[in-house]
């Protein structure tokens, strides 16, 4: 597990130490709105999502990552990163930024630089991505990363969208 970095963001492994910044990110009604399917989780869901994310990094390199601002490294303004699809081999892609830093192209930054390393280092063939199909700020980054539309489905009871990538395609968006 090591930390990643862009030109506006350090994206570092969560850990028990994230915890509680976590629960504030993941309980704020706009950010929970199309994550966690609306559900406030409680603190020890925090923690069992934060060693899921270290079991999953043991497994294939990558996992959950914090996403803080370089000027301001000792704060969570989102996460970002990979875990096993539905309990499975696939892997998704998975992110939310708080409110206040909603349409600066942050999560798309943070997604794309998480993208790299699971394709790059990671060598993920492939990744899926999931929102609610009313998250049309979602579906616009998934859109901006050339991720590609799949299907569209419902899930836990939800209308949904799936998009995925490939690393071909990924690496032929990066040349």
């Amino acid at each position: 597990m090591r930390d990643l970095t862009t030109a506006r963001l350090l994206l570092r492994p969560i850990g028990p130490d994230d915890a509680s910044a976590l629960h504030v990110l993941w309980t704020n009604k706009e950010v929970r709105r199309y994550l966690w399917d609306n559900r406030i989780l409680p603190l020890d869901a925090v923690h069992t999502i934060i060693s899921d994310s270290a079991a999953y990094f043991d497994r294939t390199g990558s996992g959950f990552f914090s996403v803080r601002l370089k000027e301001q490294p000792d704060g969570i303004v989102g996460f970002c990163g990979h875990r096993a699809f539905e309990a499975g081999e696939e892997a998704e892609l998975l992110y939310g930024m708080h409110p206040d830093h909603w349409r600066q192209g942050l999560g798309t930054e943070a997604a794309r630089r998480v993208l790299d390393y699971g394709f790059n280092e990671c060598g993920l063939a492939h990744v899926i991505a999931t929102t609610d199909t009313p998250n049309q700020r979602s579906v616009k980054v998934l859109q901006r990363l050339g991720m590609s539309f799949d299907r569209r489905q419902l899930r836990h009871g939800l209308d949904t969208v799936f998009y995925r990538m490939t690393r071909r395609e990924f690496l032929a968006l990066a040349s």
